[in-house]
């Protein structure tokens, strides 16, 4: 009885409160006026972050934890959302944005009220994704977040009257 309990007040908690992903401010290097992403931390310690940038691109940006080395120089890290083709790619087949211990793929562009991306339709509908990638040291390694609660996060920073499709 007591688990019954406790499983009807899970279910009346605000979705927010179960979700995984959250929406922050990120300040500008000057730490000035902000950016909304859509955030999530996994239990190891890694981040993604997906955000609208100054120029209507969206971006997702991976962050390794700080105590691993960098990534493998040219390197992309592979992303894979639940049973989908992994890639390494931003749209257009670019090669995505490379630091030490973080790496960036444009994910899509708003053209007028719309955003055509089959990848951020798929992150913000899918359970789960997957980044696979290498370190300067050799070593191979993976890692998982949850997508739940990712789309009401992305709908939020990207604005209400935007839609997201393949085309």
């Amino acid at each position: 009885m007591p688990g019954k309990v406790v499983l009807c007040l899970l279910l009346l908690l605000p979705l927010d409160a179960r979700c995984e992903w959250t929406v922050a401010e990120q300040p500008d290097e000057y730490g000035t006026t902000g950016t909304m992403v859509a955030y999530t931390k996994n239990d190891e310690g890694y981040s993604l972050e997906i955000y609208r940038d100054g120029t209507d691109a969206i971006r997702s940006r991976f962050t390794l934890p700080g105590e691993l080395l960098s990534f493998a120089d040219g390197q992309c890290p592979t992303y894979q959302v639940d049973r989908g083709s992994p890639t390494n790619r931003s749209v257009n087949d670019a090669l995505c944005l490379e630091h030490d211990n973080w790496a960036e793929f444009i994910l899509g562009h708003v053209d007028g009220e719309h955003i055509a991306s089959s990848s951020l339709m798929a992150i913000m509908n899918g359970i789960s994704i997957v980044f696979r990638f290498k370190l300067e040291n050799g070593d191979y390694r993976s890692t998982e977040f949850s997508l739940q609660g990712s789309k009401r996060a992305m709908t939020s920073v990207f604005g209400e009257d935007i839609s997201i499709g393949t085309r």
